[in-house]
């Protein structure tokens, strides 16, 4: 179980905490399935995962997850985005720096881990053995969730939110109705809760219908353009960054 900064060791906490390291200890692969822990002295399919909690619930597949819990990568990227925007809060005016800032608490505050690049769905991992990977030894953790109603925004904004999808709309028209006070007025990027990403237009000029799917992320980026460069390559970092986090 990965905890961060602002973590509080709950006695709940500690107790899971210490499970998991119980399992880490005496199994080649340990698993946390949203608070159930499984141990396999062996290498497991995903198909033998997913079969223990499969019946639990109507899960919403696309927005599963599987993280790697042992991956220090996660924090070093978050530390490297974090220094950049510092630096680039200096030649701003104060009112975006002020939103820059902003940024940096909210990604100061996600619960990340390194998250593994698979497809999370019983019925694809049972009918195709290129979905049914063999886990690697180690730990992990596999969030399973009910379909969500909502997705969440983070970027130059005050503080993160969410936005109903209930009215069924393209990605440009959530995002107008956000806010009429963004840095970037041509882009935003959209990350599905499956993991794919898309910079997608929302100015008048450059605009595409895009669907956003429940659990997704919208990224309000800091702009782009030929005088801002530099900032292309960083929004793709926090974008891949946000890829990463536990989000519940």
């Amino acid at each position: 179980m990965l905890l961060n900064g602002n973590s509080k060791l709950t006695p709940r906490l500690l107790i899971l905490y210490f499970l998991a390291s119980t399992f880490s200890a005496s199994a080649k692969v340990s698993i946390q399935v949203n608070n159930e822990f499984y141990s396999f002295a062996n290498n497991p399919r995903l198909v033998e995962v997913l079969a223990k909690v499969t019946e639990n619930q109507q899960w919403y597949w696309p927005a599963s997850a599987l993280y790697r819990l042992e991956s220090l990568l996660v924090e070093k990227q978050r530390r490297e985005i974090i220094n950049r925007l510092a630096y680039i809060q200096l030649s701003l005016s104060q009112e975006d720096a002020t939103k820059v800032n902003g940024l940096i608490g909210q990604i100061n505050q996600w619960n990340l881990a390194e998250r593994v690049n698979i497809k999370i769905d019983y019925d694809a991992a049972q009918m195709n053995a290129n979905n049914n990977p063999r886990f690697e030894n180690g730990s992990y953790r596999l969030d399973l969730i009910t379909r969500p109603k909502s997705a969440s925004v983070f970027g130059l904004i005050s503080a993160t939110f969410s936005i109903d999808l209930s009215n069924k709309q393209c990605a440009h028209q959530h995002i107008r109705a956000l806010s009429e006070d963004l840095i970037n007025h041509d882009y935003a990027y959209l990350i599905q809760p499956d993991g794919t990403t898309k910079k997608i237009g929302i100015a008048y000029w450059n605009t595409e219908c895009v669907d956003v799917m429940p659990g997704s992320q919208i990224y309000l980026p800091l702009p782009e353009s030929q005088f801002f460069q530099d900032n292309s390559l960083l929004n793709e970092q926090i974008v891949m960054l946000a890829k990463n986090r536990i989000v519940q």
